[in-house]
């Protein structure tokens, strides 16, 4: 994976597959596609990304693009055949597994915030509760104080 420049951030709509990145403006780089033989976390069976136009890819990596007759469909690159096939499997089930994954993720930072938010009530409870002790401390302290005072003054 040596020169691997940019991973593009991708999206999926319920029917197909929309690849969104930041393509660089020259015409140093180019679009390859990094394939896996798993569906990933996005339900895609690859991820895009740009390399420098002379790099040489070797599969897990290709150059081919994705044919037309393939969008709206689960796209897989056959590694053996050197050409992308259809998975069969649903778009809408390929767009589930993405929303299964990125609400697992929501769940684990909800987790983690509600214990943070936790132990910052738990501090404020405890910084409250000194707090109240010092004022009670600080006023025996100065009542103490004037009664010194007043006692001294006569």
């Amino acid at each position: 994976m040596k020169g691997l420049i940019h991973l593009a951030d991708t999206t999926s709509t319920d029917t197909s597959t929309t690849t969104t990145s930041t393509t660089p403006q020259d015409d140093t780089y180019k679009q390859v596609f990094m394939t896996y033989q798993s569906q990933q976390a996005d339900g895609n069976f690859y991820t895009v990304v740009y390399v420098p136009q002379d790099a040489v890819v070797n599969y897990p990596m290709t150059e081919t693009p994705i044919p037309t007759e393939l969008q709206g469909k689960v796209a897989k690159y056959n590694g053996v055949l050197e050409k992308w096939e259809d998975s069969n499997v649903d778009p809408n089930t390929s767009e589930i597994i993405a929303l299964k994954n990125v609400n697992a993720e929501l769940v684990k930072q909800l987790a983690s915030a509600t214990l943070a938010a936790n132990n910052a009530n738990q501090a404020a409870t405890t910084a409250n509760l000194a707090v109240a002790q010092l004022t009670k401390q600080l006023a025996a302290d100065s009542a103490s104080t004037t009664t010194t005072t007043t006692t001294a003054a006569k």
